[in-house]
């Protein structure tokens, strides 16, 4: 069955094209990710969809049984509701409906032989039972506990809920809706891990249709079998998941360029001939030639994606190896403990990542670490040379009556306007981006101009609280890049899991006022804790020498990482004095002063063998299968 038909339509903003003659359909049973570069308009074409916005040009057709459940974005009318009934508000007639059959109850048991009354009381049951009135509430329950909305909070005030809070309970009432079309706008924005994963199983189990927007790839993979892509106004449309259409996208696009580079030189041949013969002996063929050309369906050229930020994460030199150590720090609000009796170090090169549930203290530890907060009891301390630099979630360093070009000149006032537009131009700012207001920009734009002003000044040390938030997948794959070819070290929190595969090494895992290290990436943390989830239960019989004989391999495996650490830690040491000894020799030590330069040659000898031993030990250790 069809819900929605699109033919033709087009939308503009001023002069900007957000989309042009594109034709759609969705039916039941869809499972469509909607994906593009920040700013291209794929919010505007939810509205469309939904019926909230005119169009220029074209129709939209939604069938009489089309019925949409959309993320709302303001909860103004909303805010003396409790966050119970804000979400089953979604479900109106279902309180109707109950409230009719309570009324109907009353009646009956003051005039119990009223046959008619009864009548209508045992069919308005059956509806209510039909149409899943018994169980809504504890549906309600169970979509708010999957976001991560605690039971206690469940009868609090919209009022005093958080922007990404109020983002979540919209969510929440888009899931609990009786629609059979889910309009859903960048949904894991505001999702810890958990929450996000609990979505991707709830939108799997539906039979409802939906279209998301979101550049969190592990999301998309698991959510989606159909890609829509929204680029230069137009929808391109892949079927087979997020992977397929990765690669089929990137197979168009070198088609199209070999097909446009082919047509060029057959239509340049053509001119040619025009020209030569038109008043010559082959004018008959020229002149035919000429109403070919002026037949040919010309295409267009590729475009590239000259918007996609081109980002460079620069140290400002060595720290020393000890880089931070936290010891038995506790942390919270007052009275209110948040996590509790916390140690661990970061060293040069670490990139760490943060996870945990929201509410579980990540964001709290940053600006403890970054001196926003006093910690209740413990001590941090920074290493020497360490410059520390720090992005917040909330962009709170963002003036929004500025424009882009002024937010980033404060950062280097003396600079020429020249090169602070350069800069910009590698986050995506050209043309006349520059002179927008920041109030002005999608939540992708702004996210970029402040990495765009945290990165402008090198530093050693980057904390990041969410940096991917709103980033388009471009983006996302040029901060990776750039974080993984970045030789300073990183706190990150985040709940890309995509994110934090490919650019961190250590995970620390919050959970209920305490934390644990993991040394390797999200999967090597996905992979440990559900194998000690899964042990009870999946091997009941000898489960103690089971749990021993895991305890033992996953101890091993830890000596066996650790032992690999410090090796490649220490030939990273070795090298670094070879390459300073050798500079010596060659440069820097007098031919004269022979004492120094045996010295440094014995040194230099003494290094190159130790070094041998080192490299044959890294072999050793990387040949051992642990599985």
């Amino acid at each position: 069955m069809t819900l929605v038909a699109a033919e033709r339509i087009s939308r503009k903003f001023n002069d900007q094209v957000i989309l042009d003659d594109v034709s759609f359909t969705i039916k039941a049973n869809h499972r469509i990710g909607l994906v593009g570069k920040n700013g291209c308009g794929k919010t505007t074409l939810f509205e469309i969809i939904a019926g909230r916005m005119e169009l220029d040009r074209g129709v939209i057709h939604r069938s009489k049984q089309c019925r949409i459940d959309y993320i709302e974005q303001d909860l103004t009318a909303y805010t003396e509701k409790t966050l119970f009934d804000y979400v089953a508000s979604a479900r109106d007639e279902l309180a109707a409906m109950h409230t009719e059959i309570a009324a109907l109850e009353r009646h009956l048991q003051h005039q119990p032989e009223d046959s008619e009354r009864l009548n209508q009381l045992g069919d308005l049951q059956q509806k209510f039972e039909q149409e899943g009135g018994f169980s809504f509430e504890h549906d309600v329950e169970t979509i708010l506990h999957g976001l991560g909305f605690e039971p206690a909070r469940h009868r609090e005030l919209i009022k005093y809920f958080s922007g990404g809070e109020r983002n979540r309970a919209g969510l929440a009432r888009a899931l609990a809706g009786k629609g059979n079309l889910m309009l859903l706008d960048e949904p894991t924005n505001h999702l810890d891990i958990e929450s996000t994963r609990w979505l991707e199983e709830y939108l799997q189990a539906t039979e409802r249709s939906f279209v998301v927007v979101s550049h969190d790839r592990s999301f998309l993979a698991a959510a989606t079998v159909e890609i829509w892509e929204l680029r230069f106004g137009k929808l391109e449309f892949y079927s087979g998941g997020l992977e397929k259409y990765l690669t089929e996208r990137a197979a168009r696009r070198t088609q199209h360029q070999h097909r446009y580079r082919h047509q060029q030189e057959e239509i340049k041949r053509l001119e040619e001939f025009v020209r030569r013969h038109m008043a010559g002996q082959k004018t008959k063929q020229a002149q035919s030639k000429l109403k070919y050309l002026g037949r040919i369906k010309r295409l267009d050229p590729p475009r590239g994606d000259g918007r996609a930020a081109r980002i460079n994460v620069t140290s400002s030199g060595r720290s020393w190896a000890h880089l931070l150590a936290v010891s038995d720090l506790s942390l919270g609000y007052g009275a209110n403990i948040v996590v509790r009796s916390l140690s661990f170090d970061v060293y040069r090169g670490d990139k760490l990542g943060i996870i945990g549930r929201n509410g579980s203290g990540k964001s709290t530890l940053l600006k403890t670490l970054v001196g926003q907060l006093a910690p209740v009891r413990g001590e941090i301390r920074l290493g020497h040379q360490v410059e520390v630099a720090y992005f917040d979630q909330e962009l709170s360093d963002l003036n929004p009556e500025s424009t882009v070009l002024d937010s980033l000149w404060e950062m280097d006032p003396q600079a020429v306007v020249g090169k602070i537009r350069s800069y910009l131009a590698r986050f995506g700012f050209s043309d006349e981006d520059p002179f927008k207001l920041v109030s002005s920009l999608s939540g992708g734009e702004k996210t970029k101009l402040s990495l765009a002003r945290l990165l402008y000044h090198p530093a050693n040390f980057i904390i990041f609280d969410e940096p991917t938030n709103h980033l388009d997948m471009d983006s996302r794959e040029r901060l990776e890049e750039a974080l993984i070819e970045y030789d300073g070290s990183c706190l990150i929190v985040s709940h890309d899991r995509y994110f934090l595969d490919k650019v961190v090494g250590r995970v620390l895992y919050l959970k209920d006022g305490a934390a644990t290290m993991y040394d390797g990436n999200y999967a090597y943390f996905r992979e440990k804790t559900e194998a000690v989830e899964e042990t009870p239960t999946t091997r009941p019989v000898k489960s103690k020498e089971a749990y021993l004989a895991f305890k033992e391999k996953s101890k091993q495996r830890g000596r066996h990482k650790k032992a690999l650490q410090a090796t490649r830690n220490e030939i990273a040491g070795h090298e670094s004095e070879l390459e300073n000894l050798h500079r010596a020799i060659e440069n820097e030590i007098a031919p004269e002063d022979w004492e120094r330069l045996n010295a440094s040659t014995v040194r230099k000898k003494k290094l190159e063998e130790q070094l041998l031993g080192l490299y044959a030990r890294l072999e050793e250790l990387e040949g051992v299968d642990l599985d």
